[in-house]
């Protein structure tokens, strides 16, 4: 099989909801139904709360990965998904991850660039 570039995104989000940007645990949930929803396989995750409040987050996938930083004080987290393509194509599950995280965090507006690689 050739190499198809994945796709690489690379957003910060901007929130009203800043109660959604303090503490993981609902997030941790909807990213395991994500991982379920669109199929991917994850091989470890990892979680951290900061005091008083903000979260850092990263599952690794056998596809590549998904992270998440949280700055509630200033509406704001940075996400950082890449999903490659070595065994299947899998742009349009890191766009729809993408627009369903945009959801979760109730976006007010958002900054996004995507990169083949």
């Amino acid at each position: 099989m050739s190499y198809i570039p994945g796709l690489h995104i690379l957003a910060e989000i901007i929130t009203e909801e800043q109660y959604l940007l303090e503490e993981f645990s609902s997030l941790k949930e909807y990213l395991n139904e994500l991982v379920k929803r669109y199929e991917l396989t994850e091989v470890g995750q990892v979680f951290h709360n900061f005091q008083p409040a903000g979260f850092t987050g990263v599952l690794c996938l056998t596809e590549s990965h998904i992270s998440i930083h949280t700055w509630p004080e200033n509406h704001l987290l940075t996400l950082d998904i890449y999903l490659s393509n070595y065994q299947k194509q899998n742009d349009q599950k890191a766009r729809d991850i993408f627009e369903n995280l945009k959801i979760f965090f109730r976006a007010k507006s958002f900054n996004v660039q995507e990169i083949k690689r």
